[in-house]
């Protein structure tokens, strides 16, 4: 709106319609005759217009081009999923391949970051909106950003909330239960929804969402790879804190050590791929913990690779390293997950 000053007067400039989304980015003039926005809708990608307040014409002024169709024309789903345990209910983000038919059941990769709640009510509050008129996001490479790159080689990306509820202060003392229960109610539904093939289904994360990943690998039979970056697999190498966790190492050892995935590096089923930025900054995700872990899944005759990248920090920034990173990935995952054999998965029993 312009507001006179004088009189009080209101005079709408700016309106967006409800079938898109529009953003005023700037007037041409004091008065507000003429201003720049952006228009952009589920189907149709963002581009900057003028428009004329008095003739009320609009001239398109960028012609921006879609370059990944095959992310941007996904069929995404979006599923909630009861815990069966306690009726905990948590949602599910579900990303197919814009050719997938119904009946086709896709090698699927689960990509994910746990947190931390104390109620259904607590978790409930901490969901955010979607924003269902913004045209989809057109990824980058970064790892954290363009998970969604995975639809454009033939992959169902699964994205759920996993939430670890517990008493304040105490979360993680379920974590390690959590965990396994939400994996296998997730993995569950998208099987019965006819999304994914159970027997062909892999996992991954960044930091966090790396230990995670690790400690999947060490608790549920499902996955046949793992890719887990910048994480921290010994809890013991945080003593005082991580997370949301506040007590330390001393005062809930038991917990520490449970949720330490290296304890149970001898379950690892999956082939797992780690990569490790060297000068990683990040206070709890110290590089020698993957070397470690690396160290004793070889010791254990695991299959297992570890790719460090030099002068990178906690998330690769340099275009080589992200291009090696994703060329490694689909290699990994073109073997172990997609060209999986089809030897049946047990399900978990809770």
């Amino acid at each position: 709106d312009k507001l006179d000053f004088e009189t009080g007067k209101r005079t709408r400039i700016f309106d967006a319609p409800t079938n898109a989304y529009e953003e005023f980015v700037t007037a041409l003039d004091d008065d507000f005759s003429s201003y720049i926005y952006k228009h952009e809708s589920r189907t149709v990608i963002a581009d900057a217009w003028m428009k004329d307040v008095t003739t009320g014409t609009t001239t398109q002024l960028t012609h921006a081009v879609d370059v990944g169709p095959e992310v941007t024309g996904a069929i995404t789903k979006r599923l909630q999923v009861t815990r069966p345990r306690d009726g905990f209910q948590m949602w599910v983000d579900v990303t197919l391949p814009r050719d997938w038919k119904p009946g086709v059941k896709l090698p699927g990769i689960i990509w994910f970051y746990p947190r931390e709640y104390t109620t259904q009510a607590d978790y409930e509050r901490s969901r955010y909106t979607t924003n269902i008129n913004k045209f989809p996001e057109v990824p980058a490479l970064r790892p954290a950003s363009s998970t969604k790159l995975w639809v454009a080689q033939g992959y169902a990306l699964i994205e759920p909330d996993i939430p670890i509820v517990g008493d304040t202060g105490k979360m993680n003392d379920n974590y390690t239960r959590d965990l396994r229960e939400n994996l296998d109610a997730v993995l569950d539904a998208v099987v019965e929804a006819g999304y994914v093939d159970r027997n062909k289904m892999g996992i991954g994360g960044h930091s966090y969402g790396a230990f995670s990943t690790v400690n999947a690998l060490t608790l549920v039979p499902y996955f046949k790879a793992g890719i887990a970056g910048d994480g921290m697999y010994n809890r013991s190498l945080t003593p005082f804190g991580f997370q949301s966790e506040r007590r330390n190492f001393f005062q809930a050892k038991d917990t520490y050590l449970d949720m330490s995935p290296i304890m149970r590096a001898d379950k690892i089923a999956g082939a797992l791929l780690m990569y490790h930025a060297t000068e990683d900054q990040n206070t709890g995700t110290a590089p020698i913990s993957s070397t470690r872990m690396l160290l004793a899944l070889q010791g254990l005759g695991k299959p297992a690779a570890l790719y460090m990248y030099p002068y990178e920090d906690h998330s690769v920034a340099t275009y080589a390293s992200d291009l090696d990173l994703w060329a490694r990935w689909y290699a990994w995952f073109e073997i172990y997950v997609k060209n999986a054999k089809d030897t049946p998965t047990v399900r978990v029993q809770p």
